[in-house]
């Protein structure tokens, strides 16, 4: 899984190293979305992921494929998150320096997991 808050860079993260073209599922920002996500420091960002991405690399020679799952960065998709962690064997997780406080609802669901990360 690859887990942090809102525009941290997960979609971005996963097109740049899958091997496979990542899947997506983002949606414009709307007017009504603006004003519930926090967009201070992406100004430019005009897209949402409403569901997760999906990419794909191997690893070991390719023994070892290793599958990517990006979680949404809103509080509101929780739900998605647990059962995108079912099974998980660990997490990356991305924080943003200039808001940290918003990877530790990632990283509370992965404690609580006991999703390594």
């Amino acid at each position: 899984m690859v887990a942090g808050g809102f525009g941290v860079g997960k979609t971005t993260l996963i097109g740049s190293v899958s091997e496979v073209r990542p899947l997506r599922m983002e949606e414009p920002i709307t007017q009504a979305s603006a004003g519930v996500d926090d967009l201070r420091g992406t100004p430019h960002k005009t897209t949402t992921t409403v569901a997760m991405d999906f990419g794909r690399i191997h690893m070991a020679g390719g023994r070892i494929a290793l599958y990517l799952f990006g979680l949404p960065g809103q509080s509101r998709f929780q739900p998605l998150w647990e059962d995108l962690a079912e099974g998980a064997l660990g997490c990356l997780v991305l924080a943003d320096t200039r808001d940290l406080d918003a990877s530790h609802d990632a990283l509370g669901l992965l404690d609580s997991a006991g999703i390594p990360y």
